[in-house]
């Protein structure tokens, strides 16, 4: 987005507001990747600050080669696997303490619970990348360049997840309705 690439060029100059516009914009998809990450929205929140203040102390390392909301983004996850491994956290399981059902990362789906269980059985990656495709509406591109994954890896980690998703949600209803079985 050619306004995006104004704002941070317009940062570089010493114009605070206009790196003000980025944030306006980009602030909910940070705090989404990273609490699809974490899991955790105080963890999140802290992220997606230290997100915008890495972004805004090192604009003049935005190469050019992608989108100024994947470099964004590419620094939240970053910044959320940081904080995983700095707190001993395991980047494939899910947390020692789920965050309250209103702070999930998927509540705009209006959902359910059982969708919090299977995203909380995708690895860190998977529900990443699904939370980015699904939620966020990003293309192949922007989650290659956010993720720093080759094109295949995308579609390889989104193909997965969604099959795993299906298959918790599956597991679910089963346990829910066991003649369910029969049926099929």
């Amino acid at each position: 987005m050619e306004a995006d690439r104004d704002a941070l060029a317009r940062t570089l100059d010493g114009d605070e507001r206009a790196f003000e516009e980025l944030v306006v914009r980009y602030e909910a998809k940070v705090r989404l990747v990273a609490r699809g990450v974490l899991r955790d929205a105080a963890l999140a929140e802290d992220v997606a600050q230290d997100t915008f203040l890495t972004a805004y102390r090192k604009a003049d390392t935005f190469r050019g080669d992608g989108t100024v909301k994947s470099w964004l983004l590419r620094i939240a996850v970053r910044r959320a696997l940081d904080e995983l491994r700095r707190r001993g956290r395991r980047a494939e399981g899910a947390l020692s303490s789920a965050p309250e059902p209103r702070q999930r990362p998927h509540q705009a789906l209006d959902v359910g619970w059982d969708l919090d269980a299977g995203l909380d059985r995708l690895s860190v990656e998977s529900r990443t990348a699904l939370l980015m495709k699904e939620v966020e509406g990003m293309s192949y591109r922007e989650i290659a360049d956010a993720m720093e994954w080759p094109m295949g890896t995308v579609a390889t980690k989104l193909h997965r997840a969604r099959m795993e998703l299906r298959d918790a949600l599956d597991e679910k209803r089963l346990e829910e309705k066991p003649d369910v079985v029969s049926e099929r």
